[in-house]
């Protein structure tokens, strides 16, 4: 077959014409991805969804990036940060020639706007409190953070109030990601919509909810050569639909739900089935307001089987814990109890904190993750044995951010995964100031201090100690939350997408993915 510039295209059993001629038509190659809806604006600042993640990691940029290895590299930076002696005052210096898709360039005060606007965003704010003049931006009683000091365009300064070791690796995270200050501002309540300009390998076209977003390859790239010329995004919520779309080739990749797995772990789309496993997994996470006594939550631990939803809910895809960190973290602790599934035990429980007819729980999960219902009708049965009542609440993605942060959801699905190699990036969502992310409202005082001397401690073996008896404080003493599982998670790929993978990070970045037929 001869594609539009007359040259022989090598067709494979399988390819067919109209999939080749969308690729190359024009000679453009664009990758075709399936991705959940986000209905929120495409702003990691505001939200912390990864289904938003997946698409900002390809248009904006942070100073620094966590690798597959689990390695700092500077992106937006000429070379790795020095530190001052008394390691309380960071030194940085922009690459040369960055510049938005607006054409901007790169500045200090970009930077500084950026970080700033990520406080009083309020969601993931919590990464910079050790700097400098935090405090007070945060409450508003300042114009700005003091310690981040601008030197001149090209040079800047952070100051700590305090050592923070994981300080730099908080600043590789999306949720740090820079924008160009002047652009941002002017956009308003269209950032993330309509309007959205970063550094990275892709520009943003178009997006449109219940649609799907498209993006268009930034030609003056600072981190060089981008292969691919677009990348569209189509949306669609529903794991069984977005497969069909793949194998009927309109799609190029496709995150599979793991009720899925066993379908196509052995038939003829195995060998296009790739695996990756976030650092993280899913818990019930527990408004303590809600359900005050600790034994009640302790019974609710017990109440549920995790073998049983890893091995027959999910097929054998997952792997039950009982921690909240897994092993590969700093902390994690493989002597600590994994709790058996025990209902008389959990009602002995209930019947010491006052229940003995049982107990009725709500349990609310977002529709967005089709896991988390799977989860819950799969608790709602085991709690059931133990004289738990459970009741599933569904609601979507909106409605769920507004509830958890007044506090409406009493038991809630919870997921959440590492942001950097740090076991402060799993743990900090759980301290004080987070009830936003957690909707726990949960605190115990030797856990926040367990949380400063973390950051403050380089020695590794210290660390481990500190944040084994913080993980079990949380999950085996007060019980604030129950873990679940630790998953493993899979996509299926087209084999002419070449050199594209997910980190543990669950970071998704196409700047060196290509289309080879």
């Amino acid at each position: 077959m001869l594609n539009t510039f007359g040259c022989l295209l090598n067709i494979r059993p399988g390819m067919s014409c109209k999939k080749i001629f969308f690729h190359l038509l024009g000679g453009e190659k664009i990758l075709r991805v399936a991705s959940e809806d986000p209905q929120v604006p495409l702003d990691m600042q505001l939200n912390t969804y990864s289904i938003i993640m997946k698409i900002t990691d390809n248009v904006t940029e942070s100073l620094l990036l966590t690798n597959e290895k689990g390695e700092l590299e500077p992106t937006l930076l000429e070379e790795m940060p020095t530190l001052s002696d008394d390691k309380l005052t960071y030194s940085f210096t922009l690459k040369d020639g960055v510049t938005f898709h607006n054409d901007a360039p790169l500045t200090s005060n970009d930077v500084k706007y950026s970080l700033q606007r990520m406080v009083r965003k309020y969601k993931m704010s919590s990464l910079l409190e050790k700097v400098e003049g935090y405090q007070a931006y945060f409450d508003e009683q300042a114009d700005e953070i003091t310690g981040i000091e601008i030197v001149d365009d090209k040079h800047f300064n952070i100051h700590m109030s305090e050592v923070y070791t994981p300080f730099l690796s908080a600043l590789s995270t999306p949720y740090c990601a820079i924008y160009p200050a002047e652009a941002c501002e002017e956009a308003g309540d269209d950032w993330g919509m309509s309007v959205l300009y970063g550094t990275g390998p892709f520009k943003l076209v178009s997006y449109q909810t219940g649609v799907g977003v498209e993006l268009a390859k930034n030609e003056n790239y600072h981190g060089g050569d981008v292969k691919l010329d677009g990348i569209k995004y189509t949306f669609i919520d529903d794991p069984n639909t977005g497969v069909l779309e793949y194998q009927k080739g309109n799609i190029d990749v496709v995150y599979l739900d793991a009720s899925l797995y066993p379908t196509y772990a052995n038939g003829d789309l195995k060998d296009e089935l790739y695996t990756f496993n976030p650092v993280g997994g899913y818990y019930l996470n527990f408004n303590v307001k809600d359900i005050p006594d600790v034994k009640v939550r302790e019974a609710m631990t017990y109440a549920i089987d995790r073998d049983a939803i890893c091995n027959s809910v999910l097929f054998g895809t997952a792997i039950p814990n009982s921690n909240f960190l897994q092993d590969g973290l700093i902390g994690a602790d493989d002597s600590t109890e994994q709790f058996a599934y025990d209902p008389e035990k959990a009602k002995s429980l209930l019947a010491e904190a006052g229940y003995p007819d049982g107990y009725d729980l709500r349990i609310t999960v977002n529709t967005k993750y089709p896991t988390s219902l799977t989860i819950a009708t799969a608790v709602q049965a085991q709690m059931a044995e133990a004289g738990i009542r459970v009741e599933i609440e569904q609601v979507d993605s909106a409605a769920w951010t507004d509830m958890k942060k007044a506090g409406g959801v009493t038991c809630g699905i919870g997921n959440w995964y590492v942001d950097y190699n740090d076991p402060d990036s799993m743990l900090y969502p759980m301290s004080d100031g987070r009830t936003d992310l957690t909707s726990s409202f949960w605190h115990n005082d030797e856990f926040k201090q367990l949380m400063i001397d973390g950051v403050q401690t380089e020695d590794t073996a210290e660390r481990q100690q500190i944040y084994a008896k913080a993980d079990h404080i949380l999950t085996h003493e007060d019980f604030a939350v129950a873990m679940i599982y630790n998953e493993t998670m899979f996509y299926l790929k087209k084999p002419y997408v070449k050199d594209f993978a997910v980190t543990f990070t669950y970071r998704t970045m196409f700047n060196n993915t290509d289309i080879e037929y």
